[in-house]
């Protein structure tokens, strides 16, 4: 459940770009050279966290329905239902996971990129 925790993490919040934003607006090499070094071990780290929760879906889902017939009665089909939505839930708090890391990955760039034209030697 470690994974799951960094990913609600991530979906909720994500990165704080403040700082991000701030160092390209200020020019501050430092900040950046820190961002910039840090940055692959933070993406290692959600995509490992991500992979162990897709998989821990799988697992979960593929578990519920290999049941053959499972339980007919009501109450069974009752709990299979919920047990299917559960996972259900779990899967869309991955993808909203996954589409704020997107974001970040996105806005990473682009303060690269704004921070390599605007200040670059001699610019400020």
């Amino acid at each position: 459940m470690i994974a799951l925790s960094i990913l609600l993490a991530a979906a909720f919040t994500g990165p704080d770009a403040v700082p991000a934003l701030e160092a390209v607006k200020t020019c501050d090499r430092g900040a950046m050279a820190e961002m910039t070094k840090g940055e692959p071990h933070r993406r290692s780290q959600f995509a490992a966290a991500a992979y162990a929760e897709q998989q821990a879906i799988a697992r979960d889902r593929a578990g519920l329905l290999a049941r053959p017939g499972g339980d007919p009665t009501p109450a069974g089909q009752a709990s299979l239902m919920l047990a299917l939505s559960g996972l259900d839930g779990r899967q869309k708090l991955l993808d909203d996971a996954r589409a704020v890391e997107a974001g970040w990955r996105t806005l990473v760039d682009e303060l690269r990129a704004d921070f390599l034209a605007n200040c670059a030697q001699g610019k400020r």
